[in-house]
């Protein structure tokens, strides 16, 4: 389960606050509800990065390789395209969706298992030029504070992160 003050302890939140997002304009767009521990984080933290390598994907972002919108159509289409040229995928590409990437570009996403219930979604990540796809039957918030606090390892990101003590740098 997420915990705001647990994450906030593994990882300080920026001393300026972010914009605000229009979640509603978001969610209507993008035609699926989002997980409140991501619109929690997103309206903390902003955009930005964790520990030197890990970015959430932030609605409205300037920069397209981090914006939400942008990110789930370009991963959707490469995830169906793989698929239809016969690549085994763990899921369904409609099944995912994209919500923050890596330094390396390994992508995180929500396992949508309820539409209606973004909130009980799990996360896979997956490398973007290889097999190995990993799973936390949790939320991103919680898998990210778990990863950072190294509770527990992903085989897909490099051995050494995260590093001892972890920083958020917020983006411009």
């Amino acid at each position: 389960m997420f915990d705001s003050d647990s994450f906030r302890q593994v990882v300080a939140p920026p001393d300026r606050a972010p914009t605000a997002v229009d979640w509603d304009t978001v969610e209507a767009r993008m035609g699926v509800l989002l997980p409140s521990d991501y619109k929690w984080l997103v309206e903390n933290y902003g955009p930005g990065l964790f520990g030197g390598f890990f970015y959430i994907l932030y609605p409205g972002s300037s920069r397209k390789g981090l914006d939400l919108e942008y990110q789930h159509e370009r991963t959707t289409w490469a995830l169906e395209y793989l698929a239809e040229r016969g690549h085994s995928l763990p899921r369904n590409p409609a099944d995912l969706l994209s919500f923050g990437r890596s330094e390396n570009g390994d992508v995180a996403y929500w396992v949508i298992g309820q539409r209606d219930d973004p909130d009980r979604w799990s996360v896979a990540l997956g490398e973007p030029r290889g097999p190995l796809w990993e799973e936390y039957d949790g939320g991103a918030v919680e898998w990210l504070g778990a990863v950072l606090s190294r509770r527990i390892r992903m085989n897909i990101f490099p051995k050494d992160f995260p590093r001892r003590t972890v920083r958020f740098s917020p983006l411009a």
